[in-house]
């Protein structure tokens, strides 16, 4: 007996495809030259947005890879930051680990109720985007640089983690060198990786590996007389948390202590930054001279390495995390690119997503969505609000803000286990449930083919599934599901009779949500 292998990609994409086809990838950023139609169209909005609307599809097919592109990431000049604000981002309380055990239990359990909402309100805003499409940048950025509220016993004021946001909102597509200096010094990070603690009496290397470990080389790249060096060169730094601490620049903002900072020459990647004079250890000197200098240096030292490390962590999160082919000379390819754009995130995102290689067959329907991808996406596909945002996404194991090492979530099949698989399955189905009769007949008339029950199902499958579903599975959802075992010609009369047609519609979209492919994206 002959066995055909599978891999997972076509086990979650239960055989949705009519006929599997191969195509080889192209290795360089050559641009995608055909028109957008219904598939791409759908795919480019998958990747760079949170699930499509129909409307959406419909306005980017006939656009080239690259019109489309550049509406959807927008303008970089522009931060795009959100008008309406949680209520609770300026205010301030005492340190509560110097407080008695009932102070600092209250002050906790506020931020916890502070970081609870975050969550919402950031879901509610990738909910409700279209383009440019910002938040998706966002939370890529945030899993690059990692920051986690709850961390060693102790938690990061939410209201950091908001201004880091707005901080990832303003940077997402600019200098990438210029990106990193301001995650260097961002007040998160430096709480969270030991910076305000990194003094030139108690070095704190956290922060000084990871910047090049994670964040812009990776592996290999350094020694770790650069780590105690870097080190060395961040010191100095605090943040002002607190209404009785000093807050130089602000509330919430970082500054720096000329007394804690290491005023003597450093040696890093096999160059030099000169001793400082004491009565020239202020703030902006050694920020423009020093800290300017480090990056500098390795930006310089480690382009390559830095262009390639990026391309494919860029390529993880939008293209396929575990791809079962060789991407290395493209993600290559990419980085040389960025070298050549002097870092420059714009022209590297943009070549990336309307290249021939993205809109291959073999990403598309790919990726596993993310707990806030799929969360995101149903709301959006059924047009319903959600409610308890923060207790769906940790069911699913994702805490926006929060990810469970400083390397964030490893992402792709490690969102699917035995646990938050069922857990993904129930929140759509729950959500669901909560239509009316009256309100599934509404949501049907959205498309312009509800009077016609085999068309609605394809209409409604296409927009959910991310690659062509076989005819056989649109017979089964039509015939079986959505007409009850109807003939085609009852459903006028199952419409006017609403409780049969919301049955069906009901039925209909619980199998896609219950199916395999509804994870991919």
């Amino acid at each position: 007996m002959n066995e055909t292998s599978i891999n997972r990609r076509d086990f979650l994409r239960g055989n949705l495809l009519s006929k599997k086809t191969e195509q080889l990838l192209a290795d360089s950023l050559a641009p995608y030259t055909k028109p957008l139609d219904k598939r791409t169209a759908g795919h480019l909005l998958r990747r760079l947005s949170f699930a499509p609307t129909q409307k959406q599809i419909d306005s980017y097919i006939g656009k080239t890879a690259q019109e489309a592109v550049t509406i959807l990431l927008g303008d970089p000049e522009k931060e795009y930051q959100p008008t309406t604000n949680p209520g609770w981002i300026n205010s301030v309380t005492e340190n509560p680990y110097g407080a008695d055990i009932y102070t600092r239990l209250q002050i906790e359990g506020q931020w916890r109720s502070y970081h609870s909402d975050l969550q919402s309100w950031w879901i509610k805003l990738m909910i409700g985007e279209t383009a440019p499409s910002v938040e998706k940048l966002v939370h890529f950025w945030s899993n690059h640089f990692t920051t986690e509220f709850s961390y060693d016993d102790a938690y990061i004021p939410p209201q950091i983690l908001f201004r880091q946001l707005a901080m990832f909102r303003k940077n997402r597509l600019g200098d990438f060198k210029q990106f990193v200096e301001e995650v260097t010094l961002d007040p998160g990070m430096l709480i969270y990786l030991g910076g305000n603690l990194n003094t030139n009496r108690k070095p704190n290397e956290n922060y000084a590996r990871e910047l090049m470990e994670l964040y812009t080389t990776g592996i290999g790249h350094y020694t770790e007389g650069d780590v105690k060096e870097a080190a060395r060169v961040l010191t100095g730094w605090k943040v002002a948390r607190y209404n009785d601490e000093p807050a130089k620049n602000g509330i919430y903002n970082s500054y720096f202590n000329p007394a804690d900072h290491d005023t003597e020459a450093k040696q890093f990647l096999g160059r030099s930054i000169p001793a400082r004079d004491p009565a020239f250890n202020t703030e902006y000197l050694v920020k423009t001279e020093e800290i300017r200098q480090l990056l500098n240096i390795l930006f310089d030292v480690r382009s390559v390495a830095i262009g390639r490390f990026l391309s494919a962590k860029i390529y993880k999160y939008f293209f396929y995390s575990n791809p079962g082919y060789d991407a290395s000379t493209f993600i290559q390819a990419c980085g040389t690119y960025f070298n050549e754009q002097e870092f420059e995130l714009y022209p590297l995102f943009h070549a990336m997503f309307s290249s021939e290689h993205f809109f291959s067959d073999p990403i598309i329907g790919a990726q596993i969505k993310s707990p806030t991808e799929l969360m995101c996406g149903i709301s959006r596909l059924l047009k319903k609000s959600i409610i308890q945002i923060p207790a769906n996404l940790s069911a699913m194991d994702e805490i926006l803000m929060d990810p469970p090492t400083v390397q964030g979530w490893e992402a792709h099949h490690r969102w699917i286990t035995t646990k938050t698989f069922p857990n993904r399955i129930k929140f759509g189905r729950d959500l669901v449930t909560s239509f009316s009769d009256v309100e599934l007949i509404a949501y049907i008339k959205t498309f312009s083919s509800f009077d016609d029950p085999s068309q609605l199902t394809k209409d409604i499958v296409e927009l959910c599934f991310p690659v062509i579903p076989s005819q056989d599975i649109l017979q089964v959802y039509t015939k079986e599901l959505l007409l009850q075992n109807q003939p085609d010609y009852e459903w006028a009369e199952m419409l006017k009779g609403t409780s049969a047609a919301a049955r069906g519609i009901r039925a209909l979209l619980n199998a896609i949500i219950k199916n395999p492919a509804f994870q991919l994206c």
